[in-house]
């Protein structure tokens, strides 16, 4: 059954087994090439219930913030969490951005479900400097 405690455990797996893999791969990959990497060519035929999918990459994100073994800033949040939903089955969007009023140079990244920011906060202010897939 999707979204069944085994299916949440594996999608945790992957969502950690990719975040021990993404500092590694952004320094052999430019970001679009990587999220081409990433996207599945496939996409799944059976969309994975959003909550199921969203408290996996929650647990997982936790245990990594807590581990502080890789990286972890947004940039790496969003590209997890593309890989995983985009898995699942929900067409999400990695967007980057930045904040034109920061006195210093100031981006963020974040995915985008139909238009709106999962996961992160982001600014009314921020302007979308990247987006794959374009929309």
């Amino acid at each position: 059954m999707l979204g069944s405690i085994p299916h949440r455990v594996c999608l945790g797996a992957q969502t950690l087994s990719l975040r021990l893999r993404l500092d590694r791969m952004l320094r052999r990959h430019s970001i679009p090439g990587l999220l081409g990497a990433l996207t599945p060519k496939h996409p799944s035929p059976r969309r994975i219930p959003l909550p199921a999918v969203e408290d996996s990459l929650l647990a997982a994100e936790k245990l990594i913030e807590h581990l502080r073994v890789v990286p972890d800033t947004c940039l790496y949040r969003a590209l997890a969490r593309y890989a995983v939903l985009r898995g699942a089955g929900h067409p999400v969007r990695f967007v980057m951005g930045l904040s034109p009023r920061a006195p210093e140079i100031e981006g963020h990244a974040w995915i985008e479900l139909d238009g709106a920011p999962m996961g992160e906060t982001v600014d009314d202010d921020m302007v979308i400097t990247y987006a794959y897939p374009q929309p």
